[in-house]
């Protein structure tokens, strides 16, 4: 909540500086978003790399990336809805319409996922059929949210969150596809989104001003509020402030967040 509020009081100085005339409302929760939310499968890579994962500090920085990613997502579709349309019954109905579609992927796709996954004991090959099944399934999540007006990227991360990640199946369809997506569509992202970057924009004191300020907005606010929050609780200083450095990881999914405003006019 701390840095999102941040973001949202960075969002006004923007907008009397760099942002001239963009849309207010869904300017402020975008910044809000992207400030506010933890690169959560980067974390996750940290975590497992420094041995951390299995521990209590582990558990309590994965949970709460988890929390805060998924309130983020819902967030990020609020500011979709808002940017679609200047009307506010076309953004009502891009609410309705996208709790709607989650409430049906938790009734009716969840149970269709879980069916396949305990068709897939452990031991034997998973069937290609529940692979293919599921891969189309996350497609056509992506096709029905971006046809509401949220981002297909929402779809997807909903299957995702409804997939069952006990058993065989869910290990084997990471092994099919993460290869592909780590090895080749996560570089080309990466190259799509520098391509669309021009830092010889940040030139004179106040652009170098503003870049200070977004940098230390996002590290006070995520680091701070997250020592705050685990002193209330007692969590030990040391394990407090390990914890917001972990909150403050950034990474991909700030850039997509920050790529789909872009693409939005916002």
């Amino acid at each position: 909540s701390l840095p999102f509020i941040m973001g949202i009081g960075t969002s006004f100085v923007l907008q009397h500086t760099v942002a001239l005339g963009v849309p207010t409302g869904p300017f402020l929760v975008f910044m809000g978003v992207a400030l506010s939310i933890t690169a959560f499968p980067v974390l996750a890579r940290i975590l497992a790399e420094l041995k951390l994962l299995t521990t209590d500090l582990g558990r309590m920085a994965m949970s709460a990336a988890a929390v805060n990613d998924v309130v983020a997502w819902i967030l990020l579709a609020l500011a979709i809805a808002l940017s679609g349309s200047g009307s506010p019954l076309v953004s009502l109905w891009v609410l309705l319409a996208g709790a709607g579609f989650v409430l049906a992927a938790f009734l009716l796709l969840r149970p269709v996922l879980t069916w396949m996954a305990r068709r897939s004991p452990e031991g034997e090959p998973v069937k290609e059929l529940y692979i293919c099944a599921t891969l189309a399934i996350v497609l056509a999540a992506g096709f029905a949210t971006d046809t509401i007006g949220i981002h297909a990227l929402f779809g997807a991360f909903i299957v995702g969150i409804i997939f069952p990640k006990d058993g065989a199946f869910a290990g084997v369809l990471l092994e099919k596809v993460e290869d592909l997506i780590s090895g080749l569509f996560l570089p080309l992202y990466f190259v799509s989104s520098g391509l669309k970057t021009n830092v010889m924009t940040i030139k004179g004191g106040d652009s170098w001003a503003l870049l200070v300020l977004v940098v230390a907005t996002a590290c006070i606010g995520k680091i701070g509020g997250t020592v705050i929050a685990s002193l209330i609780v007692r969590v030990p200083f040391r394990e407090a402030l390990t914890l917001g450095f972990l909150m403050n990881t950034k990474g991909l999914v700030e850039l997509i967040i920050l790529n789909i405003g872009k693409d939005r006019h916002v």
